[in-house]
């Protein structure tokens, strides 16, 4: 099962999994991108569905798992990839407030909360519904996809790197309690990727090359790449991992 697997990373990541030979649920909150990539993991011989979830909402959650399990069966493997980002600071810097629309507020309540809601309590939506079958039937692979930011800092992503943060103490918290029923949980912290949630940052140029200067190997990384690394973790061969942000990143947080 892949959240936020209509595009992006996510799509990646679900095409990798079909490869290898898994069934794959595809979620997101647009129906009309999971459709189409539910379809393309149907052209690697395996089976997928396609489902409308918001994983802010404890109701599509459960709804997700009935309709999963009903016709696909057990799940084996979660990707929470599920995200959203907000370019704003934390309070009204001085002297900031005329860059971007909006900058002379501080992030609301509602702001904050709708960025946690997503990385972070989506993933514990998933986990709480999902979990509990892994653990009795003693084997499951959870991959969070966080972000090198746990390791760095981003101006004027807060909200962001506190979810990502929260995602990857979750990450060892759950890989303590669940090992010894056979589950692993890892996080992975991404570093640039074009996506369409990173597209902005690519499509400036100086922006760009700013970007690529902090990266050793001078580029952003190719989204199969990132797939490749979680279909690892996810796999038997990663059955010894657990409790780990693996970076993937090009070297930008050595």
């Amino acid at each position: 099962m892949v959240t936020g697997g209509g595009r992006g990373l996510g799509r990646a990541i679900a095409l990798r999994l079909a490869a290898d030979g898994a069934d794959v649920a595809v979620l997101a909150r647009s129906l009309a991108e999971v459709e189409a990539v539910a379809d393309e993991v149907r052209s690697c011989g395996v089976q997928a569905l396609a489902l409308r979830t918001d994983v802010t909402s404890t109701q599509d959650v459960q709804e997700a798992r009935e309709e999963i399990e009903g016709r696909l069966g057990a799940v084996s493997v979660i990707v929470n990839n599920a995200g959203t980002v907000l370019y704003k600071p934390f309070v009204p810097l001085p002297g900031k407030q005329a860059l971007l629309p909006g900058w002379e507020q501080p992030i609301t309540d509602q702001e904050w909360d709708d960025i946690l809601a997503v990385h972070l309590g989506g993933a514990i939506r998933l986990l709480r519904a999902f979990g509990p079958g892994m653990l009795e039937r003693r084997h499951g692979r959870v991959v969070n996809i966080a972000s090198n930011v746990v390791r760095r800092t981003v101006p004027y992503t807060i909200a962001y790197d506190t979810a990502k943060g929260g995602l990857v103490q979750l990450t060892r918290s759950l890989a303590r309690e669940w090992g010894r029923y056979g589950v692993t949980v890892n996080a992975v912290a991404a570093g640039h990727f074009e996506t369409a949630m990173s597209k902005p940052q690519f499509e400036d140029q100086e922006t760009q090359k700013a970007m690529l200067r902090r990266v050793p190997v001078g580029r952003a990384g190719e989204v199969e790449e990132l797939a490749a690394l979680v279909a690892f973790l996810a796999g038997d061969a990663g059955g010894f991992i657990t409790g780990e942000t693996v970076g993937i990143d090009g070297g930008e947080t050595l």
